[in-house]
């Protein structure tokens, strides 16, 4: 059973100050990649105080068995992303005569709200650092506490190894969200985690824009037993997966929604699913594809288990901003004394070289 937190454990003004001051003073010219890099070889070689933290969760009923297989997975998938934060997409000359373009920028602060799944939290601090973004991560129960609480601290050495603000990570146990979400100054950004009745919640609390994504919930429409061993064994490993079934068929189990056709599956499980995962089974070949294209999940899959496991893939673009920017041709006639670059990246180091 998840232990709810105590409201004593708040200070929701200082962690919003904490978050803003951290991102404001975060050099231009970090590495997030490399930085990445050195809190996964920090995770590995802290594998055996980590384990121990995961036990405590364990034992107290508030958490699941770590697979650090999932941090590489989680690792692979950071280092294939290309560097971000302040990345040049395009310049040209307009009519003007001016340069015009386009060039991410970070957000500011982003607040995470979940229910403590460590794979979750952990791929939303890396996309924080590689966006040069503050991270405050809200829970509302105290799941997953003495292992998502020791890895922030691990990532806070590193932070602070490269002169970064180690509040640029925080974590807040609140019971009062509603608070949190009104500081629309101070927020910039919402991720909401969890089942559809929790993402569409926090969409009416938040003062600012929310992404929304569903995990660790799963829709399975059955319209023919071919697979029934199968089916089986999925609906005994996951207690979290809405059922439905094609009306007229006699299943061997119960808790399920009963439906007319492919049509109503689909539609019922577009308007209650979390967004996460969803299967068909099937021997239709048409009603596959139908279910492939219509079903408004991030994973669909035809006569395989839906059950996947939790990491939540955030578009790290999600996590930026697009500026537009105008500057005087340092090339056109009269303008010499506004000859200045394009602010890249390269271009601000290399100014402040000099």
């Amino acid at each position: 059973m998840m232990k709810e937190v105590k409201d004593n454990m708040d200070n929701i003004t200082e962690v919003l100050r904490n978050a803003t001051m951290a991102h404001t003073n975060m050099e231009i010219n970090i590495d997030g990649k490399k930085i990445a890099k050195k809190i996964f070889e920090l995770l590995q070689e802290s594998k055996n105080i980590i384990e121990k933290a995961n036990k405590i969760d364990i034992k107290n009923g508030n958490g699941f068995k770590i697979n650090f297989n999932m941090f590489q997975k989680l690792k692979n998938e950071i280092n294939n992303i290309e560097d971000v934060y302040r990345k040049v997409i395009y310049m040209k000359k307009n009519e003007n005569n001016y340069l015009e373009g386009k060039q991410t920028d970070n957000l500011g602060t982003i607040c995470l709200i979940y229910d403590g799944n460590t794979y979750c939290m952990l791929e939303l601090i890396l996309k924080a650092i590689l966006t040069h973004n503050s991270l405050i991560i809200t829970s509302q129960s105290n799941y997953m506490k003495a292992t998502n609480e020791l890895i922030v601290i691990l990532v806070q050495r590193i932070l602070e190894a490269y002169n970064i603000d180690k509040k640029l990570i925080q974590i807040l146990y609140t019971s009062r969200v509603e608070e949190l979400l009104s500081n629309n100054i101070s927020i910039n950004k919402v991720i909401a985690i969890g089942n559809r009745n929790f993402q569409n919640k926090i969409r009416k609390e938040s003062k600012v824009e929310v992404i929304s994504k569903g995990y660790n919930s799963f829709d399975l429409y059955i319209e023919d037993l071919t697979n029934l061993a199968f089916i089986k064994k999925i609906i005994t490993e996951e207690k979290n997966i809405d059922i439905y079934i094609k009306r007229g068929l006699k299943v061997p189990f119960e808790d399920y929604i009963e439906v007319e056709d492919i049509q109503e599956a689909i539609a019922q499980i577009n308007f209650n699913t979390s967004g996460y995962s969803s299967s068909i089974f099937t021997n239709n070949s048409e009603n596959a594809s139908e279910f492939l294209r219509q079903v408004k999940t991030e994973n669909v899959s035809v006569n395989s288990s839906p059950l996947i496991e939790n990491i939540v893939n955030i578009d790290v673009n999600l996590l930026l901003i697009k500026k537009n920017m105008f500057f005087p041709n340092p090339l056109a006639e009269g303008n010499e004394k506004n000859k200045f670059e394009f602010p890249t990246v390269k271009a601000i180091l290399e100014r402040n070289k000099k």
